[in-house]
This record gives C-alpha cells, structure tokens and sequence, in this order.
C-alpha cells in the first residue's frame, strides 16, 4: 500500500500546481473501499476518498491525476466545464493515456468489489 506521506506529499504538490493553497489546510484524504469509483470528493467536507482495492497498482503519475481531478472538482465544483478540462488537460497532456491505463488496471484487478 502506498504511504500516507507520500500521498500527502502528492496532494500538497498538486495543490500548489492548481494555486489552491488557501484551501491546503482543509484537504484530507481517506483511504477507504469504494464499489464503483477510483476517488471521489466531499465538497462539503473538503475530503478526497480514494479506493483501497486499486490504491496498490497506481503508479505516481496515476495518483497525481486522480488528486489533481478531485481538486479541479474544489475549484470548479461537480461539473466538468470547459476551464476543469482544460486545467486537467493543460497538467496532463497525455490526459487519455492515463485514463485508458486506469480502466485497464480496474478491470484487470477487479478493483470494484469492496
């Protein structure tokens, strides 16, 4: 299992790259099961949650887009608009690389059982 520092640290790099650091000190992450999700965030609570079951097989890159989607969600709120897809595509280039390795390790792992 990955080590909450070094999540910790991801979260924090990631939250400077999207000039989100007013709202450092209120993001948590929670490593929890999750049945249909890679991640999700409370709003409310300012709370990333993400999947234990395919937590182990991410690499870093995979966790940094994972983090950097649900912070776009705090900046942008729940929708995708235009400027969400563009800040993520503008982080990560090879945005649709990373989303088919994702599946791929989903299915592969049969991650969606809790």
């Amino acid at each position: 299992m990955k080590d909450r520092k070094m999540l910790n640290e991801i979260l924090n790099n990631t939250i400077n790259e999207l000039n989100l650091t007013d709202k450092k000190a209120d993001i948590k992450i929670k490593i929890k099961p999750l049945k249909r999700k890679i991640a999700s965030i409370s709003l409310i609570n300012k709370t990333i949650y993400i999947n234990k079951n395919i937590l182990p097989y991410l690499s870093d890159e995979e966790i940094r887009f994972i983090l950097a989607h649900e912070l776009l969600h705090l900046k942008y709120g729940k929708y995708h608009i235009n400027e969400f897809e563009e800040e993520l595509l503008f982080l990560f280039p090879n945005k649709e690389a990373i989303l088919i390795k994702l599946i791929n390790k989903l299915h592969q792992k049969n991650t969606w059982k809790s």
